[in-house]
């Protein structure tokens, strides 16, 4: 009797022990991208991390991170193997292969500079008649909105671009005068200066290029509908507890009144 009963149990242990294991969402991340994405003694941490940790939780998941680059991410992504990205502007495009939970930032893209050094401008169309920078660093891959893509078409505002690979290289590459300007979202240059970066202080926000919500960018190809409505929910809960309001004042130098969940499954 006891023999058949623990032919029973065993497997049902094993069921149970699979299934605890079984919620495993690997999300990219490169480099550091302060304050959301930041890697300390090797373990990563910020504004996206603690929200993504927070959700995970919610669904009862384990997070993973894999070393990828933002394009191989996204390539990744669509062909399932990998689960989210963090930064995702919602396209038409982008709809088949992504389901988009937040969102869980406003990212404000600005020109910044020197104001005591750089010719002054009023707009990104400055850009493409009499005023010349000389280098702007952008980041390979990244999206600045419809306004910009034109503008790149202008050759005078192409050849100010510089395309760079690494987003910790732009304050690095404005110390050292290689580039006259950067194209970053202000919530790093907030970081920067909070914290005290060389000389940080002494950059600006000049134009606003581009803003607009991100959010985190789920895979259609290795997640299920029913787990990507569980996701939808859970940041929801999330939201109307305060938890999400919570965790992006700690890092933003005000409140995110625009962070009302609006998936796009």
């Amino acid at each position: 009797m006891l023999k058949h009963l623990l032919s029973a149990v065993v497997p049902v242990l094993l069921l149970y022990c699979g299934l605890s294991h079984a919620c495993v969402l690997r999300m990219a991340a490169e480099t550091d991208f302060p304050p959301h994405l930041i890697l300390k003694d090797q373990h990563w941490q910020g504004q996206s991390i603690e929200l993504l940790q927070l959700l995970a939780k919610e669904v009862d998941c384990e997070l993973q991170f894999i070393n990828s680059p933002w394009l191989r991410s996204l390539a990744q992504i669509k062909s399932g193997e990998l689960d989210l990205v963090s930064h995702l502007s919602y396209s038409e495009g982008r709809k088949t292969d992504f389901a988009f939970i937040g969102p869980h930032h406003i990212e404000s893209v600005w020109l910044i500079g020197d104001p005591d050094k750089l010719p002054k401008v009023s707009n990104l169309k400055d850009l493409t008649q009499d005023v010349d920078l000389g280098r702007i660093a952008e980041l390979n891959g990244a999206y600045y909105g419809e306004e910009f893509a034109l503008l790149k078409q202008n050759p005078l505002f192409a050849r100010q671009l510089v395309s760079i690979s690494s987003i910790q290289d732009k304050l690095a590459l404005l110390e050292a005068g290689r580039v006259n300007a950067i194209l970053e979202d202000h919530s790093v240059l907030h970081y920067w200066q909070s914290h005290k970066f060389h000389n940080a202080d002494k950059y600006q926000p000049l134009v606003l290029v581009y803003q607009s919500p991100v959010y985190f960018g789920f895979s259609k190809a290795s997640l299920s509908k029913a787990m990507l409505v569980r996701l939808e929910k859970a940041w929801q809960k999330l939201y109307d507890r305060g938890d999400i309001t919570k965790v992006v004042q700690l890092y933003q130098a005000k409140n995110e009144e625009l962070l009302t969940p609006s998936a796009k499954l």
